[in-house]
């Protein structure tokens, strides 16, 4: 009888399958951990939900507007909104939780990110001129368009020729006083120049007065003082011209086709800014909800489940977990 115990122990240990390679026991083991961590069966399945989403409501926002990329998002959101209703409705409340967290962050991914991945389009597609002789600059850059980059050779800004338009934005109904938006330009012309022919503008939008201290010692322009021979292009509009010729007063002229540009020594820094933006946005949020998910977990006991799953992956042959023993009250 012992020996034939023992002859079946031998041909059970003979027909136990042989053990994975270890490396693949615990890439196996880990993926386990995650999947069980991080969420369970719709944690990931919204997480994917919720990328799946940003990506077509920003694309969407930087090939048409703005306003259809939101849209889109709220396609994707009543999608999400109404099938985590329906498990919510169906007594499943930990699966419709993370569908409705990821709902939420739809607004922030597909919003916020949208905005600065579309005003970084703007200026990723913009035209650029470069290596411009000044003389040349109304010629070559006919037609260019908003944002578009210029470096030329020569010239500055001419600050001593300055000029003004005031624009009521918008009239307060109270007070009766207008907020202003103040259109203000400088000629931009070479040391030698003396025909009084004006080649280029400087411009600024600003939102105090041209004159005012604010503006003078704003950054935009202190600028007008550096050898940038830089800028971004701003398309002449009818308030635009009427500080152009308040400027000219009569006394000086300009070439047909003059372009107007925002004076700066790093005409493609709004781009990298909005390009850097929009990704801490979206990178941050996806990592937020991920933490959320890590923390939901734990709450519903997921770790227990985990852990021990984990480890019987890793080493089939480990020793069950002794099991905690509850306190049972003394009668």
């Amino acid at each position: 009888k012992t020996t034939g115990l023992a002859g079946g122990e031998e041909s059970k240990e003979e027909e136990s399958p042989p053990l994975r390679p270890a490396p693949i026991r615990y890439c196996h083991a880990g993926l386990n951990a995650v999947f069980l961590l991080f969420g369970k069966e719709y944690g990931w399945f919204a997480f994917c939900y919720l990328i799946v989403a940003t990506i077509c409501s920003v694309t969407t926002s930087i090939y048409t507007t703005w306003l259809f990329g939101c849209i889109v998002m709220m396609v994707f959101f009543a999608a999400v909104f109404c099938f985590a209703g329906f498990q919510a409705v169906s007594g499943r409340y930990e699966l419709a939780r993370p569908l409705l967290g990821a709902g939420m962050a739809m607004f922030l991914t597909c919003i916020l990110g949208g905005h600065f991945f579309r005003e970084w389009s703007t200026h990723a597609g913009s035209e650029m001129f470069n290596n411009l002789d000044l003389a040349s600059m109304p010629g070559e850059t006919k037609g260019y368009g908003k944002n578009a980059v210029f470096f030329w050779k020569e010239g500055s800004v001419d600050t001593t020729t300055q000029g003004a338009y005031k624009l009521c934005k918008d009239k307060l109904p109270v007070v009766g006083t207008c907020v202003y938006d103040y259109y203000c330009v400088a000629p931009i012309k070479t040391q030698s120049d003396t025909s009084g022919v004006v080649k280029a503008w400087a411009g600024i939008l600003s939102h105090v007065s041209c004159d005012d201290r604010g503006f003078l010692t704003s950054a935009e322009r202190l600028q007008w003082g550096d050898d940038a021979r830089a800028g971004l292009g701003i398309v002449r509009t009818h308030n635009w011209n009427l500080a152009i010729a308040a400027a000219l007063n009569g006394t000086a002229t300009e070439v047909s086709g003059a372009p107007l540009v925002e004076w700066t020594g790093d005409p493609t820094k709004q781009e990298r800014e909005a390009w850097n933006v929009a990704w801490s946005v979206e990178f941050g949020i996806f990592g937020g909800y991920l933490v959320l998910l890590l923390a939901y977990s734990m709450m519903m006991g997921y770790v227990s489940e985990a852990y021990p799953t984990s480890r019987k992956i890793a080493d089939p042959n480990a020793k069950d977990l002794p099991s905690r023993r509850k306190l049972t009250p003394k009668s």
